[in-house]
């Protein structure tokens, strides 16, 4: 008789390393919220395919973009990689602002959505979100603004109910760059805040104080042509549980459309690691004080009454959707264009040369510039659902069952049953829901799941890459 697929999960865990199985069913401890494992195992959870050869990523992308889409919603996502200064705890810098490459690059970034326009993926049915991120996208000029935004409308076809954000900083988002952006159709202004508290902020290489940060946002919520929401992290250097808190509740006195909070990671080849290294700025909080962070956090939000919309994202009203997010970690449809953009069709996964030099003379040569390209791993779509779901704090065992012919419940219930009693999870009906605890750990657990259904799915011994991602511990 054939194993239960149980038996098989537990017989696997028996089998692999002693220190891999404290990553997948966590540490005995009282407190789970702050020790239910050593670290985060991952930034964002997830399976990857197989590495495609470089002579296959133009064909590849061909393939994929030469018929049209299946339906369903779909995003864009289109990268600007400038900014004016490199912030210390930034994992995303590429290119400091240069008038002269940035007039051509957008150049070449416009001629990137004419081109792809023509392919029949692209053209067969409405984009739902479109996100301009980066770098900074309010980096550009006015001018350069106005070009893209014009392209964007021309070339892609936008739905009537499209959510197209443009990410911008405080420093230089004037009000002639507000009304580029709101002419252009953008609906959705994301800003990286990130503290409110003028020692913290310039600490980390924000120039403007809190004061300052708070009156530009009324100043671009009164247009009221667009959702306005902003990210705040917790953990930082000189930020304590009372500044954090003071944080938060200014998020919710400002009264605008939305906002995220973010656990500070501190990568190890980060200038924030450094600076802690050398002793310029006190050591940002560890994954324990996080965790109390995390939660007071949410306290204040439930307090306030706002609508959550995922673990970390919350809306003020019905303005904000945070669709473009939601579309992603679902694993839709995500068409890239742009120097460092990454995007997914069909289940493979693509990023666009990082390296500017290298895009503008690859535009010029007419190909489409990517720098990998990934083929689905079996089962993907199973694997993103999972994703999608626990990034909102809960999973429908009944729909995965129904929807993928996949008994989670089943399979996992040891697994479960051990998060439950060690206060991570709460079994309830059709439902397993993560406790608070549960919710600060959410990508460690997802990543467990998605680990024991590869493991079941494809065979083999079971091993994990299990690295701390970041430098705090």
């Amino acid at each position: 008789m054939e194993m239960a697929k149980s038996d098989r999960f537990i017989k696997s865990m028996t089998e692999c390393d002693p220190a891999d199985r404290k990553w997948i069913f966590g540490n005995e401890t009282d407190d789970p919220l702050r020790y239910a494992f050593d670290a985060k195992r991952v930034v964002h959870p997830g399976v990857k395919g197989e590495m495609l050869p470089k002579e296959k990523w133009e064909s590849t992308w061909k393939m994929l973009t030469g018929k049209p889409g299946k339906g369903g919603k779909r995003a864009a996502y289109v990268h600007i990689p400038f900014c004016s200064a490199k912030c210390l705890y930034c994992g995303f810098f590429q290119n400091l602002t240069d008038r002269e490459l940035e007039d051509a690059y957008i150049d070449r970034l416009v001629e990137e959505l004419r081109r792809d326009s023509q392919e029949p993926f692209v053209a067969s049915h409405p984009f739902h979100a479109v996100y301009l991120g980066g770098g900074t996208p309010s980096s550009l000029s006015e001018r350069n603004i106005e070009r893209l935004l014009r392209a964007i409308n021309e070339f892609l076809p936008l739905a009537n109910d499209c959510e197209f954000t443009f990410e911008a900083r405080i420093h230089h988002f004037n009000d002639a760059k507000v009304q580029a952006c709101i002419g252009g159709g953008i609906n959705r202004f994301s800003l990286g805040v990130q503290s409110f508290n003028t020692r913290v902020r310039q600490s980390l290489g924000r120039r403007e104080p809190g004061e300052k940060v708070i009156e530009r946002l009324h100043a671009i919520h009164r247009h009221d042509q667009a959702a306005v929401v902003i990210d705040l992290m917790y953990g930082l250097p000189l930020q304590s549980m009372e500044v954090w808190e003071e944080d938060v509740r200014t998020l919710i006195r400002c009264g605008i459309d939305g906002g995220d909070l973010y656990q500070l990671n501190v990568y190890n080849d980060s200038k924030l690691n450094d600076a802690i290294s050398r002793g310029s700025l006190p050591p940002a909080a560890k994954t324990a004080e996080q965790a109390l962070m995390f939660r007071r956090g949410l306290e204040l939000m439930q307090e306030s009454r706002l609508r959550r919309l995922s673990i970390c994202h919350w809306s003020s009203g019905t303005r904000e959707r945070n669709l473009y997010n939601s579309l992603s970690k679902s694993g839709s449809a995500t068409v890239p264009f742009g120097s460092g953009a990454g995007g997914k069709i069909d289940g493979y996964t693509m990023f666009v040369d990082k390296d500017i030099k290298s895009y503008l003379q690859r535009i010029d040569k007419r190909e489409k510039p990517l720098m990998f390209v990934m083929s689905p791993r079996e089962g993907y779509a199973l694997y993103n659902d999972i994703i999608a779901q626990l990034e909102r704090g809960h999973l429908n065992l009944l729909w995965m069952k129904a929807g993928y012919g996949t008994d989670v419940e089943e399979t996992f219930s040891p697994l479960f049953g051990e998060w439950a009693r060690k206060g991570l999870v709460e079994m309830n009906g059709d439902y397993m829901d993560l406790t608070v605890a549960g919710q600060f750990w959410y990508v460690n657990l997802t990543q467990a799941i998605l680990d024991g259904l590869v493991l079941l799915r494809e065979g083999g011994k079971h091993s994990l890459t299990v690295r701390s991602i970041a430098a705090q511990g």
